[in-house]
């Protein structure tokens, strides 16, 4: 989570705006990707039964999905620094679990001490990069 925080504070902060009056909350200057897309749709649909049980069971399955997605990516990065296989299967991963961006970040921040993985992540930015803008 301290990882999280950190990539997070070298972005511009905006503030986020809920809308609540309509049938469905509506989000403001609020960043997105496929993940939290999912997990909003999630979150809506568990509130709408009114049982705390069940929307408490949503946040820690968004939780151990976040934390797995992380670990994945990180063993991808470790074979990645002898593997141009597994820099491919990393890149996949990156751009196939809809919060490509975000973990790219969490990483970065954690393996900035480390000159191999620091290289992988730095290729791995240039191709999100380049299928971003084609």
């Amino acid at each position: 989570m301290t990882s999280l925080c950190i990539a997070m504070t070298e972005e511009q902060h905006k503030s986020v705006v809920i809308d609540c009056s309509g049938p469905q909350p509506q989000f403001h200057n609020a960043g997105s990707n496929k993940f939290c897309d999912d997990w909003t749709q999630a979150f809506l649909n568990g509130a709408e039964g009114g049982n705390p049980f069940l929307f408490r069971q949503i946040l820690e399955n968004f939780k151990l999905k976040a934390i797995q997605d992380t670990n994945n990516l990180k063993r991808f990065i470790r074979q990645a620094e002898m593997n141009h296989y597994a820099l491919f299967k990393c890149f996949v991963f990156l751009k196939n679990c809809g919060s490509g961006d975000v973990l790219l970040k969490i990483v970065k921040v954690e393996q900035a001490e480390m000159p191999e993985a620091k290289n992988v992540i730095t290729v791995l930015e240039e191709f999100t990069r380049e299928t971003a803008v084609a």
